[in-house]
């Protein structure tokens, strides 16, 4: 178990490294190359794979979770059923999706409140929707693998290649490429990283079989509660990036997007870092709890209390202290963030780890259905306030927003987590 640990936490530090890079070089170079409200439009556009991602019900996360639990077992034929069926579901979603968007090549323009898109932007966005599809098809692959156990291989060359879709954004900005390129680049790389996925499963896990055989309604019923419940989840922390980022582009204007965007990628570098040991710990945890390894869930939990306390903690101080001036140099003096503002998001991401991580062993195991739904009302409540919230306050109107979801959120696990006392004691880590 600790050389699997070493492992995934080396693969998962390599995401986090090759994300980290990429967010540290998009912001202030495109800032450069086009300008704030440019890149607050881009933003605008390229904010949709995450919102659209959910698209596929939670299947992808409720699957691999039942898929790790059912291998450990040595359930390898169920495992395959739930692989086929989630496969099927997938597909005609991503169809859907592209299907939906067709109108979008015959538009000319669209207005949504201060931003206004193009044909060029219109097109882009079809194109991003397709990006979304296999977005969506590429989660399932990687929960798959996660499923049978090989989590290192297939993040650390996955996230290398998907790290190319920042770097050809930045060299088709700076050749004066319009959106439509720049969007039809990320769907030539996600391309690749699709059938990249797909070879290693054939190769890694050939006991799986290929096809809709095994396609069961059974497994899909059976699998329904937990998957609403994961896609609540994604759901909620989408509405709650990329949905703010729309309203501020929208109620205060593309360069206030930019601004939040920005602040917030840098102050969420110390939460990612936390991170690496939350997505390594996930497949482990699964198959500890399924053959009731108490040994090891006692040591993922112990982990995850030491990260919170002596790296979160202090990383948010740490931003919130000189987070403006950080901000002012990373991106040349093209965002200057106000330091009240930078304050507010420093807490709203301290409130957030203290929860999203152990949410994430929850996941695991698909125990997460009464948080999840929490999430999504907590989410879908505190969203409109931010409209007005922005038109009054500005920007730190939609921070203080973002605290009070955050705490919510806080609240909400503590207490749907909390039974019994045992299990609040370890998915909570600073209760202590």
């Amino acid at each position: 178990m600790k050389r699997e640990m070493l492992a995934n936490n080396v693969a998962s530090a390599g995401s986090i490294f090759w994300r980290i890079i990429g967010q540290l070089l998009l912001p202030p170079i495109l800032l450069a190359l086009w300008g704030p409200d440019r890149y607050g439009e881009w933003i605008f556009i390229s904010s949709l794979p995450t919102l659209l991602a959910v698209a596929d019900l939670g299947f992808a996360d409720a699957a691999a979770s039942q898929m790790t639990m059912e291998i450990a077992k040595g359930q390898q034929f169920e495992a395959a059923r739930i692989f086929q069926t989630i496969l099927a579901m997938t597909i005609v979603l991503c169809v859907g999706l592209i299907v939906a968007a067709v109108p979008l090549l015959y538009l000319d323009h669209f207005e949504i409140g201060r931003v206004q898109l193009d044909s060029d932007a219109l097109s882009a966005t079809f194109l991003i929707v397709c990006y979304s599809s296999q977005l969506i098809l590429s989660k399932l692959f990687l929960a798959c693998l996660r499923a049978g156990r090989h989590y290192a291989e297939s993040t650390l060359i996955y996230d290398a290649i998907q790290f190319l879709e920042g770097l050809v954004v930045l060299w088709a900005a700076y050749a004066g490429k319009t959106f439509f390129v720049c969007a039809l680049l990320y769907v030539c790389i996600r391309t690749v990283i699709v059938a990249y996925l797909v070879l290693l499963i054939v190769w890694r896990m050939r006991w799986l079989p290929w096809g809709l055989g095994a396609f069961e309604w059974g497994t899909f019923r059976r699998l329904l509660a937990p998957a609403l419940a994961a896609m609540a989840m994604p759901i909620a922390l989408a509405m709650n990036f990329q949905g703010m980022i729309w309203i501020a582009g929208s109620a205060i204007g593309p360069a206030a997007a930019a601004i939040l965007a920005t602040v917030r990628t840098a102050s969420r570098v110390v939460v990612q870092l936390v991170g690496i040991f939350s997505r390594a710990a996930m497949p482990i945890y699964s198959a500890s709890v399924a053959v009731n390894n108490e040994r090891s869930r006692e040591m993922i939990d112990r982990i995850m209390r030491a990260l919170l306390v002596f790296l979160l903690l202090p990383g948010c101080a740490v931003f919130g202290l000189f987070g403006r001036q950080l901000v002012e140099l990373w991106t040349h003096g093209h965002v200057n963030p106000a330091p009240l503002f930078v304050w507010l998001i420093a807490i709203g991401a301290l409130f957030h780890g203290c929860w999203a991580f152990s949410a994430n062993l929850l996941v695991s195991i698909n125990r997460h259905v009464r948080f999840g739904f929490a999430l999504a009302v907590i989410t879908c409540v505190f969203i409109p306030i931010a409209w007005p919230a922005a038109k009054l306050f500005g920007l730190e109107g939609i921070a203080v927003t973002l605290i009070g979801l955050e705490l919510a959120t806080l609240a909400a696990f503590v207490a749907l987590s909390g039974q019994p006392n045992r299990v609040r004691y370890q998915l909570w880590p600073l209760v202590r």
